[in-house]
This record gives structure tokens, C-alpha cells and sequence, in this order.
């Protein structure tokens, strides 16, 4: 009963917490991502495999809080924001922690053994962009500082659109071999993917603050 009750009371607190819990487990994943492909040609097959399976560890945990913030909503009359803005901002950031461990695996299982700068570059600016995220997640419940968080999340996104076009640019200029023309476009891709589902959580973020600023 006192479970079931908890649910219910209006705490503002709750989804905003649960909300900077799973931006905290993004951010762990990107950080993951980014000592994985630093620390790539390095290791052996072994070890590699041993990262990934890190990184899917965390995506494990990202799916544990994104089920308990939708069940949370399913029980809760009154939300400190709209609904549908916080299960947009939920499966949103579950699907960035998605991507991160879908191009982590994607390294092992395509077997790729070159770490070029483009992946470097893109590597360091997801990390930049999930942590914006996650400073505008803890500024929201003051509604503090968006302005500031958007600029900066649009300029990570578009400087990412930049290294993605001038990796393709040089992956069919100077790359021969087909099938890895296909590793890395496809590495490439899910790279600035990901960069793109940060700067889709700040739009809704944008909405909310339009909506209660």
C-alpha cells in the first residue's frame, strides 16, 4: 500500500531524478564509447569483446530505468511536466544509449581494426553532447540556463554533421576495398546518429520550457 501510494502523490522530484538517472547512464555509456575506440587498436580481440559487453551492460541498466519512468507514469495522475513530453524524453534517451551500443558491437562484429580521426572526432563530440544533456536535464526542473544548453547542443550537432560529411568524403576518395567502404560508412552513420537523438532531447526539452517558462 505505502508502494502503491508513493506512485500516486504528485512528487515533482521523482521524474525529474529518474530522468537525471538515465542521463547519468548515457553519459556512462558515452564515456565507455569513447575509451573504447581511444584505447581500440590497442587491445586484443579479447578485450574488445570484454568493452562491448560493458557498454551492453549499461544499455542493460538504461532499459531498467527507462521501464520504471513509463510504469512510473502509468501510475501517476500528476506530473510535474506533460506526460508525453517526459515519455518523449525517456525512449529518446534510451535510444541514444541504444545507438551507443549498437556501433560499439558493430566494431567487433564487422571487425574492423583501424580507428581513424573522423571516429575519434565523433566519438569526443557524442561525449560533448550527452553531457549538455545531461546539465539541461539537471538545469530543467529550475528551467535554468536552456538558452545556453540548446545553443551549444546545435553547434556539437552541426560540427558533427561536418566531420560525418568529411568522413564520407574521404571514405570514397581513398578507400578501395568495398567491404570496407561499408564497415566504416556504416560506422559513420550510427556515429552521427547518435548526435542527432541529443539534439531531438533537446527540442523536447525546448517545448517543455516554451510550455511552464
Amino acid at each position: 500500500m505505502v508502494s502503491i501510494m508513493r506512485w500516486l502523490l504528485p512528487k515533482e522530484e521523482k521524474f525529474f531524478e529518474m530522468l537525471s538517472e538515465q542521463a547519468q547512464n548515457v553519459l556512462e555509456g558515452a564515456k565507455g564509447l569513447k575509451d573504447f575506440v581511444s584505447d581500440y587498436e590497442k587491445l586484443e580481440r579479447s578485450g574488445r569483446k570484454s568493452n562491448v559487453q560493458s557498454i551492453k551492460s549499461i544499455e542493460h541498466k538504461g532499459d531498467e530505468i527507462a521501464h520504471n519512468i513509463l510504469e512510473g507514469l502509468d501510475k501517476t495522475f500528476i506530473t510535474p511536466i506533460d506526460k508525453e513530453d517526459i515519455h518523449k524524453m525517456t525512449v529518446l534517451l534510451d535510444d541514444v544509449i541504444d545507438l551507443i551500443n549498437a556501433v560499439a558491437a558493430r566494431f567487433v562484429l564487422m571487425g574492423v581494426e583501424r580507428i581513424d580521426k573522423h571516429i575519434i572526432k565523433l566519438a569526443d563530440l557524442i561525449l560533448n553532447a550527452v553531457g549538455e544533456l545531461n546539465k539541461s536535464i539537471v538545469d530543467l526542473k529550475r528551467l535554468k540556463d536552456m538558452k545556453e544548453h540548446y545553443i551549444r547542443m546545435h553547434s556539437i550537432e552541426n560540427e558533427a554533421d561536418e566531420v560525418y560529411h568529411d568522413a564520407l568524403s574521404d571514405l570514397f576518395h581513398y578507400y578501395k576495398n568495398s567491404i570496407d567502404i561499408i564497415k566504416y560508412k556504416e560506422i559513420y552513420e550510427l556515429l552521427e546518429k547518435i548526435t542527432d537523438k541529443c539534439e531531438d532531447v533537446t527540442h523536447v526539452i525546448e517545448s517543455i520550457v516554451v510550455k511552464h517558462g
